[in-house]
């Protein structure tokens, strides 16, 4: 039936891909119990829980603001557009560095990014451009940009990708897919999707080592707490 597909397609998937599935279902699900007064719904849950420039200048502790806007989603097409793609992306990524790695990498990409979108929206603001300032985004697509970017400039010379059934190079392919987003979902945040792809080239071009999880670090610590193969 229905669930015992279900059962094994989670089955199938490594485990840090599910548990990365598994926090933002879960944080949607129980925006989605509770009554929608409450701030943690997900009608009310954006406000309190989004990354906003201004919030966070204003009021430093709520810092927090970097990790939790990319688990808070705004409706169920936006988690469902987002998770579909992160469970095509995921996998892949996850079978190649292992799933200690692979977590890691998405919890450092979730940190860089608020960095450099705080970074960038004060940058904007220098130059008499408030929007970014004033923005309040939520969503695990500035993830799914990265690691989408963190593809594409691993893959070999010569790769291309296909967009809509045209080949473009590798390298191109998250620049097409900002501009096709921004096409499709013109309200979406362009600097959410930028710093992704920003924060993908990063950590594949290695800027990020000092903070990054070496393979050997990761295959001590696997040893130390077995984990199933991804």
């Amino acid at each position: 039936g229905v669930r015992d597909r279900v059962g094994a397609w989670l089955g199938n998937m490594p485990l840090g891909t599910r548990l990365m599935l598994g926090i933002n279902v879960g944080v949607f699900v129980v925006g989605g119990c509770v009554p929608p007064s409450w701030s943690l719904s997900y009608r009310e849950a954006w406000k309190h829980l989004c990354i906003s420039p201004r919030v966070i200048y204003h009021r430093p502790i709520q810092v927090y603001r970097i990790a939790t806007s990319a688990f808070t989603h705004g409706g169920l097409i936006h988690i469902g557009f987002n998770m579909l793609n992160f469970v095509q992306t995921g996998p892949a990524l996850e079978r190649g560095m292992g799933t200690l790695r692979f977590v890691h990498m998405v919890v450092l990409l979730i940190l860089v990014l608020g960095v450099l979108y705080l970074s960038l929206a004060a940058a904007a603001l220098f130059f008499s451009e408030p929007r970014f300032f004033n923005e309040c985004a939520v969503g695990f697509s500035g993830v799914l940009f990265a690691l989408l970017s963190i593809e594409a400039y691993s893959a070999p010379p010569g790769t291309v990708m296909n967009v809509f059934g045209n080949q473009i190079p590798a390298k191109w392919y998250p620049w097409a897919q900002l501009l096709l987003c921004q096409l499709l979902i013109p309200n979406a945040s362009i600097l959410g999707h930028l710093v992704g792809i920003l924060g993908g080239f990063l950590y594949q071009q290695g800027s990020l080592r000092m903070v990054m999880l070496s393979p050997s670090m990761a295959r001590t610590l696997e040893d130390t707490i077995p984990l199933p193969s991804p």
